[in-house]
C-alpha cells in the first residue's frame, strides 16, 4: 500500500503558494499590457482563488489514488485533465474584468497557461510527498536503531545475572560445610541483593544510591567470605546519590571485576574504594594480579563499556598504574538518557 500523503501539510503548503503563483502569473500581464491597474488587486485575488482551487483538487486527486492505489501516471493525467475545467472558469471569472482593455488570447493560451500552473503545483506536490517519505523513513530507521540497541542492552545485562548467580551459590555452599552462621548471614544479603536484582530487571539506570547500595550488599556478601583480607571505602556525596543516575548493576560488575582479577589475602588485603570526582564515580583498587586467574565469561569491563555507550553514547574510562586500577563512569542527570548517540 502506498504511504498515506500528507494532506495538512499540501493545505498548508496550497495556502501560502496560491496566492504567490497568482501574483507572479498576473504581474507581468499587467505590466506589458494596457490592463487598467486598479483592477490588479482584483484580478490576483481571482487568480489566486482559481489556484486554490486547482491546488484542492490536486490534494483530493493525491488522496484518491493513494486510497485506491492507483498508478502515478492515472492520478497526473487526470491532474492536467483538470485545466480543462479551470480555462473556462477563468474566462468567466477573470477576462470580464479586463475585457477591452488588453489583448485577448484563444483558450489555447490560456490552457498552456493553467497547465503550466499545474505543473508546479504537481512539482511542489512531490516535493513535499518526498520530504514526508524521507523523514517517514529515518524516523522507522531511528526507531529500528533503538529497538536494537534495546535488544543487545537486554542481551548484555541477562549476561551478568546467571554468572553472578553461579558463583554465589558455588560460595554459599561453601559457606555452609564451613560456616554456617556466616552462611546465614551471607544468604540473607543474597537475598536483598537477587531482590533488587529482580525488581530492576526492566529498567536501564537505577538511582545511584540504588545502585551504591545494591553494591555494598555486594561486597558485604564477599566480606563474609574473604573476612578482612577485603577492604573497601566509600565515598559519595548525598546529593549525588540522590540526584543523579548510572547503569544498573555497574558498580556491581567494578567490584566483581576487582575480586576476580586480584588475589586476597589477609597479609596483603584487596582495597576497593568508590568516590565521586565530577563528573565521574570512580571505582579503584590496589593491584595484586592473581598468578592463575579465573576464566573469564566476557561480563565484565566490555560488557559494562557496552552498555555505557548504547546508553549514553560515551564509554568507560579505565586506567592503570603499577600499583592502582582505575575506572571511571560518568553519572547522568536525568534517568531517561537512552540512546542518545
Amino acid at each position: 500500500m502506498l504511504p498515506k500523503p500528507p494532506i495538512k501539510k499540501l493545505l498548508i503548503v496550497s495556502i501560502y503558494t496560491s496566492p504567490v503563483i497568482g501574483t507572479l502569473l498576473i504581474t507581468p500581464i499587467f505590466i506589458l499590457s494596457s490592463y487598467v491597474h486598479g483592477l490588479y488587486s482584483q484580478v490576483v485575488l481571482q487568480i489566486t482563488g482559481l489556484i486554490f482551487l486547482l491546488w484542492l483538487l490536486n490534494i483530493a486527486v493525491t488522496g484518491l489514488a493513494n486510497k485506491w492505489q492507483l498508478k502515478r501516471a492515472y492520478g497526473l493525467l487526470f491532474s492536467y485533465c483538470l485545466c480543462f475545467v479551470f480555462v473556462p472558469l477563468f474566462q468567466q471569472a477573470v477576462l470580464p474584468l479586463i475585457k477591452g482593455v488588453g489583448p485577448q488570447q484563444t483558450f489555447h493560451f490560456y490552457l498552456i497557461i493553467f497547465s503550466s500552473i499545474n505543473t508546479v503545483i504537481l512539482v511542489i506536490t512531490d516535493l513535499v510527498l518526498t520530504r514526508e517519505k524521507n523523514a517517514a523513513i529515518a524516523l522507522e530507521n531511528t526507531q529500528l536503531k533503538m529497538k536494537n540497541l534495546e535488544a543487545v542492552n537486554e542481551r548484555l545485562k541477562q549476561q551478568i545475572h546467571p554468572h553472578f548467580l553461579f558463583n554465589s551459590l558455588s560460595t554459599l555452599k561453601t559457606l555452609i560445610g564451613n560456616s554456617p552462621e556466616n552462611a546465614q548471614e551471607y544468604l540473607i544479603k543474597l537475598s536483598g541483593f537477587l531482590r533488587y536484582t529482580l525488581s530492576s530487571n526492566m529498567l536501564n539506570t537505577a538511582q545511584v544510591s540504588k545502585e551504591l547500595s545494591s553494591c555494598i550488599d555486594y561486597l558485604e556478601m564477599q566480606k563474609i567470605r574473604f573476612g578482612e583480607a577485603l577492604q573497601f571505602e566509600v565515598n559519595i556525596p548525598e546529593p549525588i546519590k540522590a540526584g543523579y543516575w548510572m547503569p544498573i548493576f555497574s558498580l556491581q560488575v567494578l567490584a566483581e571485576n576487582a575480586i576476580k582479577h586480584n588475589a586476597l589475602t589477609l597479609q596483603a588485603p584487596l582495597h576497593i574504594n568508590i568516590i565521586y570526582k565530577e563528573p565521574y564515580i570512580t571505582v579503584s583498587n590496589n593491584v595484586q594480579q592473581k598468578i592463575v586467574t579465573e576464566a573469564s565469561a566476557g561480563t565484565g569491563l566490555a560488557n559494562l563499556n557496552e552498555r555505557y555507550k548504547i546508553l549514553s553514547g560515551e564509554g568507560i574510562e579505565v586506567s592503570k598504574t603499577d600499583d592502582i586500577f582505575f575506572v571511571s563512569l560518568k553519572v547522568f542527570d536525568n534517568e531517561d538518557c537512552n540512546y542518545r548517540r
